[in-house]
């Protein structure tokens, strides 16, 4: 876990794979991105664990070099209810920007940043974290159907209110199905997070989404899901 302000450290791994030689900026694709998740969030602080679920709608867009750099930024947001007893119904809202080197067509080598916020009616909590992770792209013979694996760690986690977890880490499978410029899919996405006991019990976080997503794309084949 690396603690402190999570923005050099962002930056820091966003200049890198821009640097990428295998890079260049003669062929261009850009994609445009629209998805629904049903979402579940489940916190246990050791007295039994709180859950709350509920749709966020999502879109952002992907600008592909020469199919090895990605660039791709993206918002989401909507509301969690849940029927625990003394808890409330939250707002989500969330920023995120990773950056991805494909030096092979399988594979993808990532580094994202990200801000979320919960917010209720009389509190807000706020969350920025990066990570780092690899994508594994299958694509089915000569079928339009791709499937998607992704597993990461978040090296950095800052949650205003609560100290750094020991374990962060997230994880995704997926579906694709492609036609020509427009593909869709279906997407298991998983968050992690063991925090420390600090003598009231140890806190274990956890998200997950089913997300369906649109794409719509422009320019030369892009390699990303």
């Amino acid at each position: 876990m690396t603690r402190g302000d999570p923005i050099p450290v962002a930056s820091g791994i966003l200049l890198c794979l821009a640097l990428a030689p295998a890079a260049g900026i003669a062929q261009i694709t850009v994609s445009g991105t629209a998805g629904v998740s049903l979402a579940e969030h489940r916190v246990d602080i050791g007295n039994g664990i709180e859950e709350s679920r509920g749709l966020l709608f999502g879109a952002g867009g992907v600008v592909a070099f020469r199919s090895r750099l990605e660039i791709s930024i993206g918002v989401a947001g909507g509301s969690l209810s849940t029927d625990a007893a003394g808890a409330e119904n939250r707002d989500v809202g969330e920023v995120g920007i990773e950056a991805s080197f494909v030096p092979v067509r399988w594979l993808a080598l990532q580094g994202s940043a990200r801000s979320r916020a919960y917010s209720t009616a009389i509190a807000r909590q706020h969350w920025t974290t990066v990570g780092v992770g690899a994508e594994v792209r299958l694509d089915f013979a000569t079928s339009p159907v791709r499937g998607v694996l992704r597993g990461g760690l978040l090296p950095v986690v800052a949650v205003n209110g609560l100290p750094g977890p020991d374990v962060a880490l997230t994880a995704a499978a997926g579906m694709e199905y492609r036609s020509g410029s427009i593909a869709g899919g279906l997407f298991y996405e998983l968050e992690r997070y063991d925090f420390p006991d600090v003598g009231t019990g140890r806190r274990l976080e956890q998200v997950t989404k089913l997300t369906f997503r649109f794409t719509v794309r422009r320019g030369g084949r892009a390699s990303r899901p």
